[in-house]
């Protein structure tokens, strides 16, 4: 776990690890109200927001800076990386299922706003960092979860099973993100 400084350290150093959770903190997550609000510069352009706006402005520009330093790294630019961005809420309901916005940016994924028609969830997105990470193991809620696969291209996931203590890594890595996440609520 590291915090902000941490990162782009780590990002600038290429001495992260091969799996890296990022979660915004309360003004970068686009829930958290800005008592001033949030004066964003885009394109030249200055305006000021309130309210949600500013929430979705401040966050919006959270990931404008931190998505180029992930794309720079050595692991991206070599063609391993993947960034995932998921929104965890929708307005876009009915009584089956909510759509929930997912972005993947990979080289390996098939690109051009590619719409995943199949019902993908977390846990499916869960299931597919665990395949492409090798972890030979469906953890948590993943099993039985439909995978990512439509969204890669042929090839992109491994089907091979490691050997056991990838399985310890990645145990250990969803133990660190359930106490920030624990921490944070």
């Amino acid at each position: 776990m590291s915090d902000a400084v941490g990162l782009k350290t780590d990002l600038a150093n290429n001495t992260y690890a091969s799996y890296n959770w990022i979660t915004p903190d309360q003004y970068n997550d686009m829930h958290s109200a800005l008592s001033g609000g949030f004066t964003y510069t885009y394109n030249g352009v200055t305006t000021h927001f309130t309210g949600d706006q500013a929430a979705i402005a401040q966050g919006d520009n959270f990931l404008s800076i931190i998505v180029p330093e992930i794309e720079a790294t050595t692991a991206f630019q070599n063609g391993t990386g993947m960034i995932e961005i998921w929104d965890d809420e929708s307005e876009i309901c009915d009584t089956s299922a909510c759509a929930i916005p997912e972005i993947i940016i990979s080289k390996d994924a098939i690109g051009n706003a590619f719409n995943v028609m199949e019902l993908v969830t977390h846990s499916g997105s869960l299931l597919t960092d665990q395949e492409i990470f090798q972890t030979g193991a469906c953890l948590l809620a993943s099993c039985g979860a439909t995978d990512l696969s439509a969204a890669f291209l042929p090839g992109s996931i491994p089907s091979s099973v490691p050997e056991p203590a990838s399985i310890a890594v990645l145990g250990a890595g969803l133990f660190g993100v359930g106490l920030v996440r624990r921490q944070r609520g």
